[in-house]
């Protein structure tokens, strides 16, 4: 998994549970981008820890269904495991989402409109992640046109 960060445009998915049996099954999905001076992506590490800490200690492994790792700007919709989440997303694996910096899925239009657009064809995610001591902190519904809406209280 560690070698996924080194470098830029790599990704890496893995599964847990497939079933989509599980209410309370979710998938972790990572993001972070990579300076030409690093040997790393420091925000990818940084999430991938912190998020599989934070989902040991209160979400539960035993309900991790899938963790997905990209190494790329948000900018890029064609993320290789965002690609790939989304299409499990369709195929009923779960309709809820964990990261741990909701940079990882937020913070440019064009993303924010094709996770919108995911939501709509899903029926709906419940989007989650955490504050800074590790607690989570937000957990909305997110439905079509609204999705914005909620990203927007997710992150104030």
């Amino acid at each position: 998994m560690l070698n996924t960060l080194l470098k830029f445009g790599s990704h890496r998915v893995d599964y847990f549970d497939q079933t989509g049996s599980n209410p309370q099954a979710f998938v972790f999905y990572a993001r972070g981008g990579m300076a030409v001076d690093e040997r790393y992506s420091h925000e990818a590490k940084h999430q991938l820890y912190g998020g599989l800490a934070v989902i040991r200690a209160t979400l539960g492994l035993e309900n991790l269904a899938a963790v997905y790792i990209d190494i790329d700007e948000l900018a890029n919709l064609q993320r290789p495991a965002y690609q790939q989440m989304k299409q499990d997303l369709r195929a009923g694996m779960s309709t809820r989402v964990f990261v741990f910096d909701v940079s990882a899925l937020l913070g440019e239009p064009a993303a924010e409109a094709d996770l919108a657009d995911l939501a709509a064809k899903v029926g709906g995610l419940e989007l989650f992640s955490c504050g800074e001591d590790g607690s989570i902190f937000a957990r909305e519904t997110l439905m079509n046109e609204a999705l914005i809406c909620c990203f927007e209280q997710v992150q104030s």
